[in-house]
């Protein structure tokens, strides 16, 4: 829709004033109550949600490489360690009994359950990202 508006200005060069008519041509502003309204104006393309799923499993595998590396190194159990330990053998108690545990020397350990686990992990999480990006393809192809 286009109005043409008159409007009358006067100009001065100093002299004497003089009037002007122009006209301009206005456009209404775009109405947005007429437009389709959607709830989410994107389409979901999964990248949030793999980006989380390689989130979790980098921080598990920090966990479960520091517990394999801490035991590996005789590391008391205190402070980080002690953290390390924890979260570590949470992340492994799936796995536990699998795998022995070896000693190399008095006191050092070498937790196998934690490399089985950081193995498991890591394909989990390169299974759920394809199946993320498979899903967020097929709703990108559903919607175009």
């Amino acid at each position: 829709m286009t109005d043409v508006q008159v409007q009358d200005r006067v100009a001065s060069d100093g002299h004497s004033p003089q009037a002007i008519t122009s006209t301009t041509p206005m456009t209404a502003a775009p109405s947005y109550r007429a437009a389709p309204h959607t709830a989410w104006p994107h389409t979901w393309s999964g990248r949030s949600a793999i980006r989380l799923v390689e989130l979790a499993a980098v921080v598990a595998l920090a966990f479960l490489t520091l517990d394999f590396v801490f035991h590996a190194i005789g590391a008391l159990n205190v402070g980080f360690a002690a953290l390390s330990y924890t979260v570590g053998s949470f992340l492994a108690s799936p796995f536990v009994g699998i795998l022995k545990t070896t000693s190399a020397t008095q006191g050092n350990l070498f937790v196998w359950a934690d490399v089985l686990a950081m193995g498991a992990y890591t394909v989990a999480a390169i299974v759920v990202s394809a199946v993320v990006g498979r899903l967020a393809g097929s709703a990108a192809h559903r919607t175009a």
